[in-house]
């Protein structure tokens, strides 16, 4: 891993139309073998009821990231948190993106139902989700993908509200794959991929999101910073 190489990791969300609160939960957290782990936790069903789930399971997530357990084993350990408590009658999807230094490998370590987006150096490949949601069944087992870090690498990952956009209103399946030969391989920041996607699923929705909805983007480009200076931002816009 080059020197310059720049991390950039961008999150945009929204809650349902008409729900106070989400049922989708992002949190960044920095792993202590180096690295950072992004948890994205769709709770069941929408509103406050949802949300706690979320808040609940991604509270054992991050916990289990900050002990050094590995992300396989979180989501397995999640998913048995879920389903001895709730016994098999309630699920959540969870994503695990990790960051992690030590290898110099992004891992994506999925329970979901949402395809996610892959661009290297401008090509584009949607791969779909291999394992589904935790909590319903007893031997459910998380997707592992590693990928080296390289610039160039750009990655998309999202709820199934953005996946499944645009069904309320009789809009034709999302086309994932035109939206990234639209925005990879531009050098941009990963805000505005996610800030895009968003936006698009929005309108396809004619304004009104039909659930609640999270898109996590991630890019790795070279960069020019002559200090390994880190940042955040947040930005909530309250109705």
């Amino acid at each position: 891993m080059p020197d310059s190489l720049i991390i950039d990791v961008g999150v945009a969300k929204t809650e349902k139309y008409a729900s106070r609160e989400s049922g989708d939960t992002v949190e960044l957290v920095e792993r202590p073998s180096g690295g950072f782990t992004i948890v994205m936790i769709d709770g069941q069903g929408s509103g406050r009821a949802a949300k706690t789930l979320s808040l609940l399971l991604s509270s054992k997530a991050v916990a289990l990231v900050k002990e050094g357990v590995r992300d396989g084993v979180v989501a397995r350990a999640t998913h048995d948190y879920l389903f001895a408590f709730r016994h098999g009658q309630v699920s959540a999807t969870l994503d695990l993106l990790s960051i992690d230094l030590k290898t110099r490998t992004i891992v994506i370590t999925r329970n979901a139902e949402s395809p996610m987006l892959l661009g290297d150096s401008g090509a584009v490949s949607m791969l779909p989700a291999l394992s589904g949601p935790i909590g319903r069944y007893r031997w459910t087992k998380p997707s592992v993908s590693e990928l080296p870090m390289r610039a160039g690498l750009e990655i998309l990952l999202f709820t199934d509200g953005i996946w499944h956009s645009g069904r309320r209103v009789n809009q034709p399946p999302l086309d994932l794959e035109a939206f990234g030969r639209d925005h990879f391989g531009k050098g941009t920041p990963a805000q505005a991929l996610a800030d895009g996607l968003l936006e698009a699923v929005i309108e396809r929705d004619g304004g009104k999101p039909n659930d609640d909805m999270a898109v996590v983007a991630l890019s790795l480009r070279e960069g020019t910073a002559e200090r390994a200076v880190r940042r955040m931002n947040l930005e909530v816009h309250l109705a």
